[in-house]
């Protein structure tokens, strides 16, 4: 099998860092895009969409998502007070010329965090390849390639110090917050890497004689074990280096501590990825076009109204109802009244279908302002939210004629992204889309999180009862595509309760 070599200008590899042809396989494609489906906390589903800008010219891409929620617990609630969107910019250089002013260095600061998370993504790959029934006799390149991986991220990170300790004092308290800012982004990497190993390693302790790949997994219990003695010597010297700096540690013994120590990293990660931004302008189309729209539906309704009243004056009408002012005022207001339902049922049409001559809303995403100084127009993108009710067979005999009802939300966003010189000067090759949607309308509709369910104690052969989780299973959908190429797509189900989401168990 040929072997790929990796540069650390490409992903943070050490030089003598080789991929296999199945890791190349999986690498992000140039022009297509990645998709991502996840539960951003207990109440929100997340997913995010990174799609490639172009050279020069213009790209067109698609985003659809789609959730199938059943129709009883469905709450009435507007889909966009619900949805949250974000659009940054994605995979930075850290080729900075120069780190002396304030915004270098917060560019300099993502763009070697941006190394380091492809260096989390490179481990979590290698250990689930090589954990892999499929990987074959390539564990052992496989492991090494974990143990290179930590090498880079922790050389690249030191690098980075190099740099910063050349700033100048004008920016030297920035510098120490992107030192700070970096220093958790590694252990964050460090904490991941040692989780996932934990889980290969457990495989490997268990194998069975059976199970040629377990079998496999524990022939190379040494060489995780030494994988794990690289992962802890590259923790204490970051721990070292954070004491040394009186950098604010999580103290698993003080709920206080915690606290504080969260909020500072989610301090420090907003004040660095603020950079990369896009400056969101976002309307519906039903209020931009509001005034034109019911400018002519109240006009077809006065003429309704005007023609109406002069057939009844004028017409052959007030031939035979004479001189009865009562029957005359009776028909004026039948008019009067179908002018206003005439008005009424043209503004609700139109806002529930302009999503099918346009979009529902209009956004555009400009370039930030201290990165782009001209704000140039990055993304233009046309949304639309809507919500059908459907039935689907009944899963337990379809054959039966059997149906449930089931409410489905279909999230469209059909964009166009611009070439920016000034972004590609930067090193910015991506734009990535993130979607946050909130799911609580739908938690106080939902059965208790737990019900006691009856089982026989086989001592003492009497009923007891335990209490069983009680969770719902909403399937869910992503696709996108960029331009003529195959479209990415991701499923899965995501598995709620009364208290909030639990997981989302991907296809």
């Amino acid at each position: 099998m040929a072997a790929v070599q990796v540069t650390r200008t490409e992903l943070v590899s050490a030089p003598d860092q080789t991929w296999s042809r199945e890791d190349a396989e999986v690498t992000p494609k140039t022009r297509g895009a990645d998709v991502r489906l996840a539960i951003h906390d207990t109440s929100r589903l997340e997913w995010s969409v990174s799609v490639p800008m172009p050279a020069n010219g213009e790209t067109d891409y698609a985003i659809e998502v789609d959730l199938e929620v059943p129709a009883h617990v469905l709450a009435a609630h507007s889909p966009w007070d619900q949805l949250q969107e974000l659009a940054r910019l994605d995979q930075p250089n850290d080729t900075a010329p120069s780190v002396a002013t304030v915004d270098a260095l917060r560019w300099f600061a993502v763009g070697v965090a941006a190394k380091v998370a492809r260096a989390h993504d490179g481990f979590g790959r290698h250990a689930r390849l090589a954990a892999s029934p499929f990987a074959n006799d390539d564990v052992a390149s496989h492991v090494a390639a974990l143990a290179s991986w930590i090498r880079a991220a922790e050389s690249t990170l030191v690098d980075a110090r190099r740099r910063l300790e050349s700033a100048p004092p004008s920016v030297a308290h920035e510098a120490r917050l992107a030192d700070e800012y970096l220093s958790l982004r590694l252990l964050e990497l460090l904490a991941g890497a040692e989780r996932q190993l934990a889980t290969v390693y457990d495989r490997a302790e268990h194998a069975t004689p059976d199970d040629p790949a377990t079998r496999r997994l524990a022939g190379c219990a040494p060489l995780f074990a030494d994988i794990g003695e690289i992962i802890a010597d590259a923790l204490c010297r970051e721990m070292h280096h954070r004491a040394s700096a009186g950098y604010l540690e999580a103290d698993a013994d003080s709920p206080q501590g915690l606290e504080r120590y969260l909020d500072r990293a989610s301090q420090l990660k907003k004040h660095f990825q603020e950079v990369l931004f896009l400056e969101a302008e976002r309307f519906t189309v039903t209020e931009k076009w509001h005034a034109i729209v019911t400018s002519v539906i109240a006009l077809v309704a006065w003429t309704v109204y005007f023609v109406g009243d002069l057939y009844i004056q004028h017409g052959h009408l007030s031939e035979h109802i004479g001189s009865s002012v009562v029957v005359l005022c009776l028909l004026m207001g039948l008019v009067y009244v179908v002018r206003e339902r005439i008005k009424e049922i043209g503004r609700t049409w139109f806002a529930s279908n302009v999503h099918r001559f346009y979009a529902q809303r209009i956004a555009r995403y400009r370039a930030p302002r201290k990165t782009c100084p001209s704000r140039d127009i990055v993304v233009r993108a046309r949304e639309s939210f809507l919500r059908t009710n459907e039935t689907r067979p009944d899963p337990l005999n379809p054959r039966s004629g059997a149906t449930i009802a089931i409410t489905t939300l279909r999230y469209r966003h059909q964009g166009t992204l611009e070439a920016s010189p000034t972004l590609g000067r930067a090193g910015i090759s991506r734009v990535k889309h993130v979607f946050r949607y909130d799911l609580s309308p739908l938690f106080a509709r939902l059965d208790d999180a737990t019900k006691p369910v009856p089982f026989v104690d086989p001592t003492t052969r009497r009923i007891r009862f335990t209490q069983a989780p009680r969770c719902y299973r909403v399937p869910v959908r992503l696709v996108a595509r960029v331009g003529n190429d195959v479209a990415s797509e991701e499923r899965g189900s995501l598995v709620l309760h009364k208290r909030g989401l639990e997981r989302i168990d991907l296809e």
